[in-house]
């Protein structure tokens, strides 16, 4: 397997790709419901899923920008603000529709390069360690994200 492949394999592998050693972050969204994903501990600070998707939605969104020299990075991570909330299930939709679209646009920039253009970097870290960063970052978040639907009841393995 190439170098180029086996970052393809990892990026899938952390959104919609089940690995058998860990379910896929589209796995663990999967059926969720506005409460659901609104849904924190009572008075405990803790992140929503929503916030949690809005969190991953932020570093892949700055990744796909540089990648593209788009310029259209967000400019600050707003994520965990507490005050982030889906009001309807077409607005979490959309959210997801987001995240799938960023995704998928990153994984074929990914596929189209070679080893040396995975050297390149993109504020001071070369291509590769970001797209590691990040699947390291999503599989740690989907943690998070089916820890809490186990608390809510929500998650069926």
């Amino acid at each position: 397997m190439m170098i180029t492949e086996w970052y393809v394999d990892a990026w899938d592998s952390c959104f919609d790709k089940e690995s058998g050693w860990y379910p896929s972050l589209e796995r663990g969204l999967h059926g969720l419901t506005v409460a659901q994903i609104n849904w924190r501990l009572d008075g405990k600070e803790m992140n929503t899923i929503y916030e949690l998707v809005n969190h991953i939605l932020f570093y892949k969104s700055t990744l796909l920008s540089g990648l593209t020299d788009a310029g259209d990075a967000p400019s600050s991570d707003t994520s965990f603000s507490n005050v982030l909330a889906a009001n309807t299930e077409e607005e979490w939709e959309e959210t997801i529709a987001k995240l799938k679209n960023i995704h998928t646009r990153i994984r074929e920039k990914l596929a189209r390069m070679s080893e040396q253009d995975l050297q390149n970097e993109l504020d001071g870290v070369t291509i590769s360690q970001w797209v590691s960063d990040l699947v390291r970052h999503d599989i740690y978040h989907t943690g998070q994200i089916i820890f809490i639907r186990k608390l809510q009841g929500s998650w069926t393995a």
